[in-house]
């Protein structure tokens, strides 16, 4: 696959050490011995390992979410406005229901069509765009990997892909709006004000992050409202 490069948005290493001294004159000090102090404690190195559902998909229209979580267990998934009832490779929007929808939201579900499409392929996520219209998409993964700025929002063209997620550069949370892109350069400045979008969370790494914030521990230094 290839990815969709897009014109790009304008975006101390601290070691501690003793000195261990071996001979000592009258006159001058030799350093011999170059000792590194190490916590009592050694931390384990945290493995990322696969949950059975590698990511978890919420559909929303403007501010509200709609409809339940769906959890992605195959490594293709795709996310449609048909009404088909959904299926482990499969997530149709176009069955959710919602008092509240309007006309916008109404026509921007029927530009839906084929969606997107979602692969997971060895650590890394590619978004294949499959409707007649665009998708935009807002990776701050994909945004640090091209030195854009995070909040970047690229335009997926139909029939295009962009790899949104790589496990080496690790960011576990994106956004897809379909239809209508938001940001700095469109009328709508957040996504919450497009008529229709998806929510990604991508499990494993979240899981890895949580692990790696708990075998840290609370900080040392006290945290205060200045710190």
């Amino acid at each position: 696959m290839e990815s969709l490069i897009v014109p790009p948005a304008n975006v101390s290493i601290v070691t501690n050490d003793t000195n261990s001294l071996d001979n000592e004159s009258d006159s001058s000090t030799e350093i011999t011995e170059k000792e590194v102090v190490l916590d009592s404690v050694v931390p384990k190195p945290i493995v990322l390992s696969e949950p059975v559902f590698w990511c978890a998909i919420s559909y929303y229209e403007f501010g509200d979410r709609v409809g339940e979580t769906f959890h992605a267990s195959q490594p293709s998934v795709t996310i449609d406005g048909f009404t088909d009832p959904s299926n482990s490779e499969r997530f149709c929007v176009g069955v959710l229901s919602n008092v509240k929808r309007n006309s916008v939201i109404e026509k921007t579900r029927n530009a839906i069509g084929k969606g997107v499409r979602l692969h997971y392929i060895n650590g890394e996520v590619f978004a294949e765009c499959l409707s007649e219209s665009p998708v935009f998409i807002q990776s701050p993964n994909c945004n640090r990997r091209h030195g854009w700025h995070l909040a970047t929002v690229c335009r997926v063209p139909t029939g295009c892909n962009l790899k949104i997620f790589n496990n080496q550069d690790f960011a576990a949370l994106l956004a897809e709006s379909a239809s209508h892109g938001w940001g700095a350069q469109y009328r709508r400045q957040t996504i919450t004000s497009t008529p229709c979008w998806v929510e990604i969370h991508l499990n494993g790494p979240l899981q890895w992050l949580d692990q790696v914030l708990s075998q840290m521990g609370s900080p040392k230094i006290p945290c205060s409202s200045v710190s």
